[in-house]
């Protein structure tokens, strides 16, 4: 294991799409609930784990104080973030290159005219990603081409840059839906 990233079972993975190539495509999900007890978080989400189903609950809106959960914004930075590390991390190990330390910095810069129907701005305006490394094996090249694959690689990044495409529905209901 370098750099605490699993290499083998990377391997392993990355030989059976190339073995099979449709073990690279699967689609993944998540359902939430909006919860309406004012004294928790206003939604919650459940995520698999190996270890058992892990809580995400957050507070929304956030414009004048932070509240008792993390914001929407807070999950979509931390996926972000979170994403690119990962990928910046696992370009390293397969390369062999042992990082000391990552620290990651985003950026958002946003505009709420949209979403209170005060303008037609983009409510996103720019992402800023930071890789902040501590290496004393890589090189200024090596340390870039690693920024490269994670902006390549990384599914978050990705989702940022490209037009992806989005198909949002609503369902009414008459009965009350199970609680999860």
């Amino acid at each position: 294991m370098l750099n605490n990233i699993d290499l083998a079972q990377v391997k392993q993975y990355e030989a059976e799409i190339k073995a099979d190539d449709n073990e690279a495509l699967f689609t993944t999900k998540m359902t939430g609930t909006w919860q309406f007890d004012e004294n928790g978080p206003q939604f919650t989400a459940d995520a698999k784990t190996d270890a058992g189903p892990v809580r995400f609950a957050l507070t929304h809106p956030n414009f004048e104080k932070l509240g008792n959960y993390p914001s929407p914004m807070a999950y979509g930075l931390f996926w972000i973030c979170g994403c690119a590390s990962a990928t910046f991390m696992t370009a390293a190990a397969k390369r062999g290159i042992k990082i000391d330390a990552l620290h990651t910095d985003i950026e958002a810069d946003l505009d709420y005219h949209a979403q209170f129907q005060l303008g037609t701005q983009p409510l996103v305006g720019a992402y800023r990603v930071t890789f902040n490394v501590t290496s004393a094996q890589a090189t200024d090249e090596e340390i870039e081409s690693l920024k490269e694959a994670a902006y390549n690689g990384c599914m978050a990044l990705f989702t940022v840059r490209t037009a992806i495409p989005l198909t949002v529905s609503a369902k009414r209901s008459l009965h009350s839906l199970p609680l999860r």
